[in-house]
């Protein structure tokens, strides 16, 4: 009777075919991860500039909260803070600055045009293809007093993402 030594070609193959197998798996797998990472990396990107401009709004908006007994100050009536939805971004021409129209009357215009200029040229560099919509509803304080001028914004930031199934993503906020 004859004992058999060492291992059959048909043993080795069948070897190599499960370990190759296995190296492409993680392969795929790596690339995949390197994927979702960088599509983080986005939507991290969106989120601080999503309060980047929340920050810029309420940096001009805080003078203006002198409220007494849950209405505006006297001498504040006439100076309202500034609407930034009158500066929508371009969409002919994205890395422009934003055309930004005239306030509401009462509302001050102060560095609206420079913040929303600054804040769209971050958006462009920072996000591929980054665009932004940026809407206006009157405040909740408007609802108990109409004269308060105060604003809530949705701000919508949209991006490029070819890394991944999805070619757009979005990130949504409120701003009040």
């Amino acid at each position: 009777m004859k004992t058999q030594r060492g291992m059959s070609l048909v043993e080795v193959m069948v070897a190599v075919v499960i370990l190759g197998s296995g190296i492409l798996g993680l392969a795929a797998l790596q690339g995949r991860s390197v994927a979702m990472t960088q599509s983080s990396h986005y939507r991290g990107v969106a989120a601080d500039l999503a309060a980047d401009l929340a920050d810029r709004i309420r940096a001009n908006r805080t003078p203006f909260f002198t409220m007494e007994n849950a209405a505006l100050h006297s001498d504040m009536q006439t100076n309202l803070p500034p609407n930034f939805a009158n500066c929508p971004q371009n969409t002919s021409a994205p890395d422009t600055a934003p055309t930004c129209s005239a306030q509401p009357s009462g509302h001050q215009a102060y560095l609206v045009a420079t913040e929303m200029s600054e804040w769209n040229s971050a958006l462009r560099a920072q996000l591929p293809n980054g665009r932004y919509t940026l809407n206006a509803a009157a405040a909740a304080a408007a609802a108990t007093n109409p004269a308060s001028g105060f604003y809530r914004y949705t701000l919508v930031i949209t991006w490029a993402d070819d890394r991944t199934n999805n070619s757009t993503f979005s990130y949504t906020t409120v701003i009040e």
